[in-house]
């Protein structure tokens, strides 16, 4: 029996993502699925190649699905590149979560982050444009 990893769980499906933004219909999203299976291709490959969609978009979408919260942080101004290596080498060693330390350290307010936890599973899951 196959069983998904959390990796796998986590990660929303990059057909959902690009119909949750309207850059693709539910017709040319079975269309693309359907050119998938019978090329073994990437869908993302498959949708730029029909010209359903452009590659910029399939890689937004992409780059939306791996957003981190301390790259988010950073573009937000919230914290600087610095403090982040910092945070993320402390957290390595104190087995914490990231936003744990940023509390502990005062780096951000708890509705900093609750604000920023909150668009990052948006936008992993396709509903959060990047600006």
């Amino acid at each position: 029996m196959f069983t998904k990893t959390r990796k796998q769980v986590s990660k929303p499906m990059l057909g959902k993502m690009l119909l949750r933004k309207g850059l693709i219909s539910t017709t040319e999203l079975q269309a693309a699925l359907v050119a998938q299976n019978e090329s073994g291709k990437k869908l993302g490959e498959v949708l730029v190649e029909k010209q359903i969609v452009s590659s910029d978009k399939v890689n937004q979408a992409l780059t939306e699905q791996n957003i981190r919260l301390g790259e988010i942080l950073i573009d937000a101004d919230l914290i600087s590149p610095e403090q982040l290596e910092q945070v993320l080498a402390e957290q390595y060693l104190k087995n914490k979560k990231l936003g744990e330390l940023l509390l502990e350290k005062k780096l951000v307010t708890s509705e900093q982050l609750e604000m920023t936890l909150r668009k990052q599973y948006w936008q992993k899951n396709g509903f959060w444009l990047i600006s």
